[in-house]
């Protein structure tokens, strides 16, 4: 630390003055004395880098805007119990890949606490802390790295949507793939080496800049489907992930199996059978995962 270093500069800058002035026994030890603070410095920081480890309980759920906080403790300081340490933990959110740093400066065996913001849904990990462990004068340190895993997943709140279907009597209606070119019901997917050259939806490739398939759907009862679309808008990402918790927990309550299905942005879409509340919590942790691409459909 640079105060540290100009304080000692100081102190021995004072001691060799001090030493060529008075030459007597006592501006002699006291010279000896701040010499050797610099080697005894880098002793204590090697020996402390050693024994130091570090440790966390940064395995949890918690609900967007909820309070969560991560305790990091460090031990093998019994014997240095003065020397210092900073931590520098790169913590990465998946959804976007945006990475924050999460810092720490203690001394000793201690047990720290970070807040984490929970503003927006989404699961934020890291794997590694670069440490710097220091001498009890800071002015010598060594670094080393901790394999230190941790997630953080922040699980949407339920928001009811626009449209609530009627709880007095309702019958789930999906969509399935139809052997009918006829229809007038279309899903769009992106273009697999053996499709039909007719099925091509020309308009949308060339809008797309990347070809698109137009196949044939028909209306089935007793089968629903939720549909997620991924957007780095994480206000209206929220609100949506709100809305298929409400409606998933919806069509539980009424014992209706369905599917939520994930569509990133120019890539294959992803499935999730939903038949139980554990289904959904793995469906919505699966999805807090997954990476958002630059692009989205917005565009």
């Amino acid at each position: 630390m640079l105060r540290s270093w100009v304080i000692y500069i100081l102190a021995l800058v004072g001691a060799v003055i001090f030493f060529l002035c008075y030459r007597m026994w006592f501006s002699w030890f006291v010279l000896i004395v701040t010499i050797s603070i610099l080697p005894l410095a880098i002793v204590v920081s090697f020996a402390s880098s050693l024994f130091f480890g570090l440790e966390c309980d940064a395995f949890r759920r918690v609900l967007k805007g909820d309070e969560a906080q991560i305790s990091f403790t460090s031990f093998g300081l019994e014997f240095f119990p003065f020397a210092l340490y900073s931590v520098k933990i790169p913590f990465t959110e998946s959804m976007t890949g945006d990475v924050s740093l999460i810092r720490l400066f203690s001394q000793g065996d201690t047990t720290d606490s970070v807040i984490i913001d929970t503003k927006h849904c989404g699961s934020y990990h890291f794997s590694s802390a670069k440490v710097r462990v220091y001498d009890m004068l800071g002015l010598v340190f060594i670094p080393k790295t901790i394999e230190l895993a941790g997630e953080i997943v922040v699980m949407p709140t339920p928001i009811i949507p626009q449209a609530v279907p009627d709880l007095n009597g309702f019958m789930a209606k999906g969509l399935r793939s139809s052997n009918f070119a006829s229809t007038e019901i279309y899903d769009i997917r992106n273009y697999v080496p053996g499709d039909p050259i007719k099925k091509i939806h020309w308009k949308l490739s060339a809008k797309k800049d990347s070809l698109m398939i137009k196949d044939p759907q028909e209306e089935t009862f007793g089968h629903s489907r939720l549909y997620v679309p991924l957007t780095r808008d994480r206000e209206k990402m929220d609100r949506i992930l709100g809305e298929v918790l409400f409606t998933s927990n919806y069509f539980l309550s009424h014992d209706i199996e369905h599917k939520i299905r994930v569509l990133p942005p120019m890539k294959k879409e992803l499935s999730f059978d939903i038949a139980s509340k554990e289904d959904l919590d793995r469906a919505m942790a699966s999805i807090l995962r997954m990476p958002i691409p630059e692009e989205n459909e917005d565009e």
